[in-house]
């Protein structure tokens, strides 16, 4: 069985796995690495403009 991870905003896949013995495709949603850092700097921004203190993740 193969199992993608797909990005819920960009739609790309960024992982793949394989499970052996077992046939079948898997599609798992999530957030890939560039999406998550552009949604943190995003965040960042918005706390900045707002004159709020930013937490660091």
């Amino acid at each position: 069985m193969k199992i993608y991870s797909v990005c819920e905003y960009c739609q790309n896949v960024f992982a793949e796995n394989e499970i052996e013995g077992v046939e079948g495709i898997i599609e798992l949603k999530g957030v890939c690495n560039s999406c998550e850092q552009e949604l943190r700097d995003c965040e960042s921004f918005g706390s900045i403009y707002k004159g709020e203190q930013v937490n660091e993740f």
